[in-house]
C-alpha cells in the first residue's frame, strides 16, 4: 500500500497490465533508493505492485466520463443538470510550465528530489535524467545511508550514484562528489573514467575524515573541458603525457599533498587561470607564481616565501591567511615583500594574517611603502597583537600607502601582558597622513580579551584622522563582562571625531557575523 504523500521513486520505463480491478506495474531496474533495498547484491530486479483501488469499480464509465470532461461537460450520475466546466479552472499549471522554468525548479533540488518529481506528469517524467549539474553532497550521502534497510555501507551509496549516472542524458556541466571516508579509492577511478568522456566541466571532490586518496585517477588529467577543480585530501601526481587545462579559469587545493616543484609546473600549464586557492597543503613552500590572468588569490598555511614573478595586471583580491598551527611556520626566507606589493597595483582587497605581518616585520618595511596601493578599498587584518610596536608599524605603514582605503578591519589578540604605548609609532606617521585615512568610511576593530588601552589608544586616533568616516563598530571579546563592556562603551564615545557623520556602533560581545 503507497503511503500518502510519500515520494514514489521509480526510474526506469514502466508499463501497467490491467485485470480485472488490479493493477500490476512491471518494472526494469527500480529506484536505487527504496526498491534495491531489499538485498545488497541485487542490482536489476523485477517488482510487482498491486494497486486496489475501489476507484476502478465501473472504468467504462469511468472513460466516458474523462471524454466527457474533454468536451468541456459532466454528466452528474444522480440526474442533476449538466454542468458546464470551465477548462482554465483544472489547468495542469504543473504540466504547462516552460520547459527552463521546470529546469530551473530541478536545478534548486537535491537528486534524490529530483527524482521523485516524476511523479507530477508527462512532461515532468524523467525531466531530471537532463540536469547538467549532479550534486552528490552531504545531503545525498546523508538520504543514501538513511533510506537503506539494512545496514549502511558503502556500496549502497556508490550503487545509488551508479543508478544515476546509468540514466542520465545530456552532457554533464558540474560534477560534485562527497563522501566522508573512504577504505578503498577503485570508486573513484570508475567515476573519473565515465566523467572523462562527458566533457565535464567543473569537478568537486570532497572526501572528508582521515582519509586521503594517495594519488589522483590519470583520467582527471583527460578532460580537457575542465573550467573548474577543486580537490581536498589527496596526493597531487601529474601524468607525464599531461598537456595541460587550457580551458581551467579556477582551482582550489585543501589538505593536498604535492611533490616538490610539481605545483608551480602544474599551473604553468593553466595559461588562463582566474581562481586559485591553496589551504593546508604541503609541499609548497617557495610560491613563484607566474599566472598573466590571476584575478583572485588565496593562500592558508606555512611559506618560505611568496613571491609574483610578474606584475598582475588583474589580480584584485589577495588573501594570505595563518597557518592552522604555528608549530610548523617555518618562517619567510627568501622574498621580498615590498616587491610582493609592487606586483600587485591592481589589488583592491587585502586580508593578511599575523604570520605575514611578521613577514614583513623580518624584511624591515620602509615608513612607506615605494609602490602606493591606490587601488586598495578594503584591509583586513587578523590577530594583530598591538602589544607588539612592530605590528602596529606594519599597520600604519599599510595604511599610509593606501590612499584609497575606505574599509579597514582588524582583528586584535594579546599574546603578552605587557602594554607598550602607542605614540612613538603614530609619531612616525604623523607627517605623512595629508593624503591617507582621508576616504575611509568604515572601520571594525575586534577587541582582545585582556586589557585594551593600546586598542583604544589606536581607536582614538582612527577617530581623529578619519574625517569621512561614517562608522566605527566594535566588537569586544565574548568574555566581556556587561558592566566591562559599558565602561568601554563610555570611554571610546568621549574621543573626538574629526568626522561629523562617524557614529559608534557598539556590538554585543556574543555576536557573531559570520
Amino acid at each position: 500500500m503507497i503511503e500518502k504523500g510519500r515520494t514514489f521513486d521509480i526510474l526506469l520505463c514502466f508499463s501497467f497490465v490491467r485485470t480485472s480491478n488490479v493493477f500490476h506495474c512491471l518494472v526494469y531496474c527500480v529506484s536505487p533508493f527504496q526498491l534495491l533495498n531489499s538485498h545488497q547484491s541485487v542490482k536489476y530486479s523485477y517488482c510487482f505492485i498491486s494497486i486496489y483501488t475501489s476507484l476502478l469499480k465501473h472504468p467504462h464509465k469511468e472513460e466516458k466520463q474523462v471524454k466527457q470532461q474533454r468536451k468541456g461537460k459532466l454528466e452528474i450520475m444522480d440526474n442533476q443538470p449538466v454542468k458546464k466546466i470551465d477548462n482554465s479552472s483544472r489547468s495542469d499549471r504543473i504540466s504547462n510550465l516552460p520547459n527552463h522554468i521546470i529546469d530551473n525548479i530541478l536545478s534548486c533540488l537535491s537528486i534524490h528530489e529530483a527524482v521523485g518529481t516524476s511523479i507530477l506528469s508527462k512532461k515532468w517524467r524523467f525531466r531530471w535524467r537532463y540536469l547538467p549539474n549532479l550534486v552528490f553532497d552531504d545531503t545525498f550521502y546523508e538520504t543514501s545511508m538513511r533510506s537503506s534497510t539494512t545496514k549502511p555501507s558503502i556500496t549502497k551509496f556508490f550503487l545509488d550514484i551508479y543508478s544515476i549516472l546509468l540514466l542520465h542524458q545530456g552532457p554533464i556541466m558540474n560534477f560534485t562528489f562527497y563522501v566522508p571516508s573512504l577504505d578503498s579509492f577503485s570508486e573513484i577511478d570508475r567515476l573519473m573514467l565515465y566523467l572523462s568522456e562527458k566533457d565535464v566541466q567543473e569537478f568537486f571532490l570532497n572526501i572528508e575524515g582521515s582519509s586521503h586518496i594517495d594519488r589522483l585517477p590519470s583520467f582527471l588529467f583527460s578532460c580537457v573541458t575542465m573550467r573548474r577543480l577543486t580537490l581536498t585530501c589527496c596526493s597531487f601526481t601529474v601524468p607525464l603525457a599531461f598537456q595541460g587545462f587550457v580551458t581551467l579559469i579556477s582551482l582550489k587545493f585543501q589538505s593536498v599533498r604535492f611533490k616538490t616543484n610539481l605545483f608551480e609546473t602544474f599551473i604553468s600549464k593553466c595559461p588562463l587561470l582566474e581562481t586559485l586557492s591553496i589551504k593546508s597543503c604541503s609541499g609548497i613552500d617557495d610560491l613563484d607564481i607566474d599566472i598573466p590572468y590571476l584575478k583572485y588569490f588565496h593562500f592558508h598555511g606555512p611559506f618560505k616565501a611568496i613571491c609574483f614573478r610578474k606584475t598582475c595586471l588583474h589580480l584584485s583580491k589577495v588573501i594570505i591567511s595563518n597557518s592552522t598551527s604555528a608549530d610548523n611556520f617555518s618562517g619567510p626566507k627568501t622574498s621580498e615583500p615590498t616587491k610582493l606589493f609592487e606586483s600587485l597595483p591592481a589589488i583592491d582587497h587585502l586580508r593578511l594574517g599575523y604570520q605575514f605581518v611578521d613577514y614583513l616585520i623580518d624584511r624591515t618595511v620602509p615608513i612607506k611603502l615605494s609602490a602606493t596601493l591606490d587601488c586598495l578599498r578594503v584591509l583586513n587584518l587578523s590577530e594583530m597583537c598591538f602589544r607588539y610596536p612592530e605590528h602596529v608599524s606594519v599597520v600604519l605603514r599599510l595604511i599610509v600607502s593606501s590612499l584609497n582605503l575606505q574599509f579597514l578591519a582588524i582583528e586584535s589578540f594579546a599574546y603578552t601582558d605587557e602594554i607598550p604605548l602607542l605614540a612613538p609609532e603614530l609619531l612616525k606617521v604623523e607627517g605623512l597622513l595629508d593624503n591617507a585615512l582621508k576616504k575611509l568610511r568604515v572601520v571594525k576593530m575586534t577587541l582582545p580579551n585582556a586589557e585594551i588601552e593600546p586598542e583604544l589608544e589606536f581607536i582614538k586616533f582612527l577617530l581623529a584622522e578619519s574625517v569621512a568616516l561614517e562608522k566605527m563598530i566594535i566588537q569586544p571579546s565574548e568574555e566581556t563582562e556587561p558592566k566591562q563592556a559599558l565602561n568601554i562603551l563610555k570611554e571610546i564615545t568621549r574621543f573626538q571625531r574629526s568626522s561629523k557623520k562617524a557614529e559608534i556602533l557598539f556590538l554585543d560581545p556574543q555576536y557573531d557575523d559570520e
